[in-house]
């Protein structure tokens, strides 16, 4: 299976280009890795994009603890598998209705999956079942969970930015960040904002699809509350979810701002970008 940077091409009306990723936004589901110690054997199962958020049907999930895996393996093509390395999960949601995880990666301590289609909100049970003892993990699933995915524990954005030359719209990619070596080398990197070249982004998160409609989403960059253009699946790599917002020239010179989206009054995490 290609790395979450190379399934990130144009798509969700915006275009965008991979090659902005590469260096950096394959780290993103990874970063979470990094916060995988745990002390005792306690399972805990969060937003894969950010540990502070919940989980809603068809998000991100990952599960930290120990024990969880006897060897590291990842998926290695679309759809997910529901067996990987001999680790399977079912969700039993509020209805007593039983689904198969799909799983992206499993190690002794950590899990990446994908919550499944349809699951109903409410509290629910992830059962984590290795060849031992099932390991039942209590969870509250949402209609809504907005979480975007950063590089590091700098909050640097996971996004990418086209720039449209006015009148031609021809496009290209501006860097949002760069990145140097493992995740905690990513820096911003910043945007200048032109009259004739208007600048579009794009953020990456998971628990954002089942909003009510795209006219509830908002993200505010800095002091500025921007209505989306798009909200919704990022089709090329099941449950991430893809924002694509413009930027109003009314943020020139900013610097670094801190980005949020709410969707149906419900914020996500803070990430950042640097604005020129």
């Amino acid at each position: 299976m290609a790395s979450l940077a190379e399934t990130l091409a144009g798509q969700a009306r915006l275009p965008v280009d991979v090659a902005v990723l590469r260096n950096g936004l394959a780290l993103a589901l990874g970063f979470s890795s990094l916060l995988a110690a745990q002390s005792g054997n306690s399972v805990t199962i969060t937003s894969a994009a950010n540990a502070t958020a919940g989980l809603a049907a068809e998000s991100l999930a990952t599960a930290r603890g120990t024990g969880l895996a006897s060897q590291t393996a990842a998926a290695m093509s679309l759809p997910f598998p529901t067996s990987l390395a001999g680790v399977k999960i079912q969700v039993v949601d509020s209805q007593f209705v039983s689904r198969d995880a799909g799983l992206i990666f499993v190690s002794p301590t950590q899990i990446n999956f994908e919550i499944p289609a349809e699951t109903a909100a409410g509290p629910a049970t992830v059962r984590i079942d290795n060849g031992g003892p099932p390991i039942p993990v209590p969870v509250q699933i949402q209609k809504i969970a907005p979480a975007l995915f950063s590089l590091n524990d700098l909050g640097v954005a996971a996004a990418t930015a086209v720039q449209v030359v006015i009148p031609t719209e021809i496009q290209s990619p501006v860097p949002v960040f760069q990145c140097f070596g493992t995740a905690a080398g990513c820096r911003l990197v910043p945007i200048a904002l032109g009259i004739d070249t208007p600048v579009y982004l794009s953020f990456y998160g998971t628990g954002i699809r089942g909003r009510a409609s795209v006219l509830t989403v908002r993200v505010r960059i800095g002091n500025v509350d921007i209505m989306a253009m798009y909200a919704g699946p990022q089709t090329q790599f099941p449950g991430l979810d893809q924002v694509n917002v413009p930027l109003p020239l009314a943020l020139r010179g900013a610097g670094d701002v801190n980005v949020t989206v709410t969707v149906d009054g419900v914020a996500s995490n803070v990430v950042k970008i640097n604005i020129l």
